[in-house]
């Protein structure tokens, strides 16, 4: 809508009010067709990535023993105790079911959604900056991120829960561009519902994601309806649905392995297990602090093969992370004004300062929720100096390019010698150790599964 026009100096400008259809540009993103092929290379390239030798290690590896066995008791309807909700689970042994069981099927669903965290991450960058550029810098550094690409290509329950918490989150961003959101609320409720049921840690997201709903203009965005019933609108699809969703699904995994119902019971057992493992004793642990500085990876593989070390870590890009923790600092104490910057700053808190108040040991790969927001960050950041310094963001993302071609082999499992490894621990922390006790730990598990013990590792 143009408004009174400015003048002076001998020139007159039109003013341009402000109106919903001027701020949200999402509506021009999906109009535009040119710009959708950043989001379709970005899923093909990670795809690619996913899949590469993905059936190697043949066997079993890490937290797969319990995951993966867990899925296949789904076929032979055993019931098992395992200290997170069933949906990931369940899922694998829907995967067992029709394509049956080998290293390549219990690990092509996470491949895939791996794959759909990319242009799902395009999109929300998208969404909060209005920059096609940060969206486009945000898809380079999600394909950089070594901490996805480890567990994409594993047969775990991290990338399910990552991917529908994102999912709720776009959703929630959409409903506000919509003059019909219940819908997108809708769709929001029932992914949040689907990330709950595989992981608790997916609330880090999802509630905060509630938040820009509710409050969007202390976030800098615009609700484009304005008559609404706010408290309806959010108790029925974002609180009660996402909880009935749960429920849901526990009353599937009791039917489908023929259980009585136990709802409350096994909830409580979940929570006991959780409170009961120590925080210490694991010397591949890294507490939440350690996360800035990637401390201590965890090794999901470790073998040594006729003198050569095969090993998968779970570490992200360190070139970027590094950067990412420094303007993570910097942004906590100079950000607050920008809206982006601001929203940023609350899933940046809400997805690291609450494992402050865990006592349970943790590891490398519970950062993933906080890493998708730092590479926000970083591509909200490098947007902005984009016009100042644009040799500095592109030799910046070259740099990320070659470190995470360095890091390839620790991301993929490729057999290294002691001296190619040893280039690779740049921190002290960096090296192998205490490989016997993570196999004792594993031999534990299959002598007796289902009961609640240590061994049933809680960095899961």
């Amino acid at each position: 809508m143009i408004g009174q026009p400015l003048t002076g100096h001998g020139m007159t400008i039109p003013y341009f009010r402000p109106t919903v259809h001027n701020i949200c540009y999402t509506e021009t993103m999906f109009q535009d067709r040119k710009y959708w092929w950043w989001p379709c290379l970005g899923f093909v390239v990670a795809l690619g990535m996913n899949f590469w030798h993905i059936g190697q290690p043949a066997s079993l590896i890490s937290d797969e023993v319990f995951f993966v066995r867990d899925g296949h008791e789904y076929i032979v309807r055993q019931a098992y105790f395992d200290p997170h909700p069933p949906l990931g689970k369940m899922q694998l042994g829907a995967i067992f079911k029709l394509f049956g069981y080998s290293p390549v099927t219990w690990r092509s669903l996470n491949a895939v959604e791996g794959a759909l965290i990319v242009p799902l991450v395009w999109w929300i960058a998208w969404r909060l900056t209005k920059s096609r550029r940060a969206a486009a810098i945000a898809i380079i550094l999600s394909l950089l991120n070594g901490l996805w690409l480890v567990d994409a290509r594993l047969g775990l329950i991290n990338i399910p829960y990552l991917l529908y918490a994102l999912v709720a989150l776009a959703a929630m961003l959409k409903a506000l561009d919509s003059r019909r959101p219940v819908w997108w609320l809708i769709l929001a409720g029932v992914f949040s519902g689907a990330a709950l049921s595989v992981k608790w840690l997916s609330i880090l997201i999802t509630v905060p994601a509630l938040g820009l709903w509710l409050w969007p203009e202390w976030f800098g965005l615009t609700r484009v309806k304005k008559n609404i019933r706010l408290t309806r609108l959010t108790i029925g699809p974002l609180v009660l649905l996402p909880l009935l969703i749960y429920w849901l699904v526990f009353r599937l995994h009791f039917a489908w392995l023929g259980l009585p119902s136990s709802f409350f019971q096994t909830n409580l057992q979940m929570l006991h297990y959780h409170l009961s493992v120590p925080g210490t004793g694991d010397p591949y642990a890294q507490p939440w602090w350690g996360w800035l500085v990637l401390w201590q990876p965890f090794p999901y593989f470790l073998q040594h093969v006729h003198g050569r070390l095969q090993s998968i870590w779970s570490l992200a890009n360190p070139l970027v992370w590094w950067s990412g923790s420094a303007l993570l600092i910097y942004n906590l104490f100079r950000g607050w004004t920008r809206p982006v910057l601001r929203t940023l700053n609350v899933f940046i808190l809400a997805t690291w300062i609450p494992f402050a108040l865990v006592p349970r040991i943790m590891y490398s790969y519970h950062a993933l929720p906080l890493s998708v927001f730092m590479i926000l960050l970083i591509a909200t950041m490098l947007d902005a100096v984009w016009s100042r310094r644009r040799r500095f963001v592109i030799v910046f993302l070259v740099l990320a390019t070659g470190v995470f071609i360095w890091f390839w082999p620790w991301y993929v499992g490729l057999p290294l010698s002691p001296g190619q490894n040893k280039l690779r621990q740049w921190l002290p922390s960096w090296r192998e150790r205490a490989t016997v006790s993570t196999q004792m730990r594993l031999v534990a598990v299959f002598e007796d599964p289902r009961p609640v013990t240590l061994a049933r590792r809680g960095a899961q």
